[in-house]
């Protein structure tokens, strides 16, 4: 062992995550070792529990009860789950929860930071096994490092953390988002805009390089179908100004229907627009029926998510489909397979869309 973790003249107090870097093994490891409970070969036990000894760790006796024996439950923090997407993830995780003799908790985080972070203290408060989450920040993910700190396995799903090492499980949003304005350009539209759903703390930014218009931000869904818009845009030869690029508030359909009454607005008008999630295609749609115009004569649609309503309307909506219930199922299943004592390293799982081609897309009339 390297005791490179004992520092002279450092006083703070040994953490789990200090034993499992002295012992060499992950942080979920190192917990149900100290913890006592799970699965954990006795070589790897003896090896934490020397690391511990070496590092004067005193684990805190209360939390020590509370991970004991675990629970048999784990937890679930959708950002929406009114939103049919997290709802339908939910159904998928709940199934696999299930079938392994576990019960979920669940939380609705409302996408705000202050409100997921109370639930996931209040779930390792009742001694959950793990946590899938879908994180308001892919950025300020202390709370989520400190649970997986504790011996808790975290799964992010929908979103992916570039500043947090756990598993994460979400779609290409890039690839999805190029094969819809792709169909488009294919069309023969050139006067594309884009609806998305923006974070106000992790709103994207613009900047023109070398007469191209690119997008610094987050990895956030919405962030990258607008990388995904502008590189098909690029792809095909056209020029891209924001004006054609607008943004709605997080899970607000009046919102994104004023924004697109907006975008529709402009001179000369979009003659096909893509949403990008189930919200904004909703907000859209309500716009366009507001406005008096006519899908796809006056302007063409792609939105995203299969949702039953999007093959109810007249004509039926060209849109990007996932699978949320897959998703789901996926998310429960990495988590269980780390509580189970997985200790591979932590990849990205990257589930399948397809293009979904109906009656709103149909090439521009002439003017």
């Amino acid at each position: 062992m390297s005791g490179t973790a004992r520092r002279t003249g450092d006083h703070r107090r040994p953490t789990v995550a200090d034993v499992a870097r002295e012992a060499g093994v992950s942080v979920a490891t190192a917990g149900r070792a100290l913890g006592n409970y799970g699965k954990v070969g006795a070589d790897l036990r003896e090896r934490v529990q020397t690391a511990a000894e070496l590092l004067g760790y005193s684990p805190n006796v209360v939390a020590r009860s509370m991970r004991s024996g675990g629970t048999q439950s784990i937890g679930f923090v959708g950002a929406d789950i009114s939103n049919p997407f997290f709802a339908t993830a939910m159904r998928g995780l709940c199934d696999v929860a299930r079938e392994e003799g576990y019960e979920p908790i669940l939380a609705n985080s409302d996408d705000r930071l202050d409100v997921e972070r109370n639930a996931v203290g209040v779930l390792l408060d009742k001694r959950i096994d793990g946590i899938v989450v879908s994180p308001t920040s892919v950025l300020d993910v202390e709370h989520l490092r400190r649970a997986e700190e504790q011996g808790v396995p975290v799964v992010l799903l929908d979103r992916h953390s570039p500043v947090l090492a756990v598993d994460s499980v979400l779609i290409d949003n890039i690839a999805a988002a190029k094969s819809a304005v792709a169909h488009l350009l294919g069309e023969g539209h050139r006067r594309v805009g884009v609806l998305a759903s923006v974070d106000p703390v992790e709103r994207p930014e613009f900047e023109d390089v070398d007469g191209e218009l690119v997008v610094h931000g987050a990895q956030r869904p919405s962030v990258d179908r607008i990388r995904g818009y502008l590189s098909a845009m690029h792809a095909g030869g056209v020029r891209v100004t924001t004006d054609l690029i607008c943004s709605a508030a997080l899970g607000d359909v009046a919102d994104a229907d004023h924004r697109a009454g907006e975008l529709l607005s402009r001179t000369p008008r979009p003659t096909a627009i893509f949403a990008t999630d189930n919200v904004t295609t909703q907000g859209l749609y309500t716009a366009i029926r507001r406005l008096g115009l006519r899908i796809p004569d006056d302007v063409s649609l792609v939105g995203f998510d299969d949702l039953d309503w999007t093959t109810l309307v007249e004509p039926a909506l060209t849109v990007v489909a996932q699978s949320p219930i897959d998703m789901g199922r996926k998310a429960a299943q990495r988590l269980f397979a780390r509580i189970k004592g997985d200790e591979s390293a932590p990849q990205q799982y990257l589930m399948r869309t397809h293009l979904v081609v109906r009656g709103s897309t149909a090439p521009p009339h002439s003017s």
